[in-house]
Order: C-alpha cells, then sequence, then structure tokens
C-alpha cells in the first residue's frame, strides 16, 4: 500500500527543498508539512491538490507506485484493452506510466461511440494530442472545431480551454494525451487510485 507522506516526502527531497521553503510557497505551515510526512495528520482534496500543483505531478502520483524504468514501453494491444473499460461513461483516461520527476505526463483516453468530455478542459501546460484510432472533433471553448482522424496530431497550447469529441456514433476513439502534470477532481481521485479513471458528466477541470 503505498505511504502518502512517504511521497510527500520523497518528492521534496528529490527536489533539494526544505520544509520552510515549501511552507513559504504553499501557504502551508511547517508544522503541518511536517505531521503530513510523517503521517501524523490527514490532508484535505485542497491541499493536496495545492501540493501537486506545486511539485508539478498529478495527483495520481501521490496513490500509485512510482514507474522506475527508464524506458517505457506499451504495446498496441494493451493500448487498445481500455476501451472496453467505457461502460456508459463518456470516456476512461489512464496515466501511462508514473515516473518520479517526470516533466511531461502520457495520458491515454477512450472516448465511446457518439460521446464527448464533458467539459472544456484547461491544462497548465502545452498540450499535444495524437489519434491512435477513430476519428475526432477538437473543440474549443470559443466555438472553433478541428477535425482529427487516426494517424492525425494536434498540438496547442493551454487557452482557451478544449474539449475531445468523438465523430464517429458508432466506434469509440483513442487518443494519447501528453501534457505537463495536471490536477483531477476529487471524484476522478478516488478512482485513478489504479492509474486509471472514468470521466462522468460532473467532472470538472
Amino acid at each position: 500500500m503505498v505511504n502518502l507522506g512517504e511521497r510527500i516526502r520523497e518528492l521534496r527531497l528529490s527536489r533539494n527543498l526544505t520544509l520552510k521553503q515549501v511552507a513559504e510557497d504553499t501557504g502551508l505551515s511547517v508544522s503541518f508539512l511536517s505531521m503530513v510526512e510523517r503521517n501524523q495528520v490527514s490532508i484535505s482534496v485542497d491541499n493536496l491538490e495545492k501540493l501537486a500543483r506545486y511539485y508539478q505531478v498529478h495527483m495520481v502520483y501521490f496513490f500509485t507506485e512510482p514507474n522506475h524504468n527508464e524506458v517505457f514501453i506499451a504495446r498496441h494491444e494493451e493500448l487498445m484493452r481500455g476501451k472496453g473499460r467505457l461502460g456508459q461513461s463518456p470516456a476512461a483516461v489512464t496515466l501511462l506510466t508514473n515516473q518520479p520527476n517526470a516533466r511531461m505526463e502520457p495520458l491515454l483516453v477512450h472516448i465511446g461511440p457518439g460521446k464527448e468530455e464533458p467539459h472544456f478542459r484547461q491544462h497548465q501546460a502545452d498540450v499535444l494530442i495524437y489519434v491512435i484510432q477513430g476519428s475526432v472533433r477538437l473543440a474549443s471553448e470559443t466555438g472553433e472545431e478541428h477535425s482529427l482522424e487516426a494517424g492525425d496530431l494536434a498540438y496547442y497550447i493551454n487557452l482557451p480551454r478544449r474539449r475531445i469529441i468523438n465523430a464517429s456514433a458508432t466506434e469509440p476513439a483513442t487518443l494519447l494525451l501528453i501534457t505537463a502534470p495536471p490536477t483531477t477532481t476529487l471524484e476522478e481521485l478516488l478512482q485513478a487510485r489504479q492509474g486509471s479513471w472514468l470521466m462522468s458528466n460532473n467532472s470538472q477541470h
């Protein structure tokens, strides 16, 4: 079982930071941070999110074992397997690898037939999307849309916010989305303990 306090402490030490530095930068007290790292006090989702943003990791990082392999490889059949998890959900998301000091985050996204991301999502950094299977529309909150087919790639900066729409009413779409580590909603976080989660119509970023 993952030790939350230990994971937070590892992050701080890997960045050569003192408790005082983290406290000054996040607004959390030194005593509170010390107790969190020693698992002597619980931490709220808001404060955990604050630390995730500060350390630039996905909140999933705190609940899954890190991947220390120098090279991560996912075979095509593995990537396609997640489509079966969709059910009635608009999309299923998997964090492909959880590297301790990663500066980018590869997310595998499956979107159901005729489905779309429920909300426009704002990432904290540049975003690259590669369509592995299917056809999608990349829609922005300003009304602009771009069509993408399997093999197509899109790159954009975080604003305006965008969401992905499956252009097919009969086939799921699979995409690789690479960005800097964002955070997630509480609902998604609870599912994300296994490194993957399902989007719901209530998920908001």
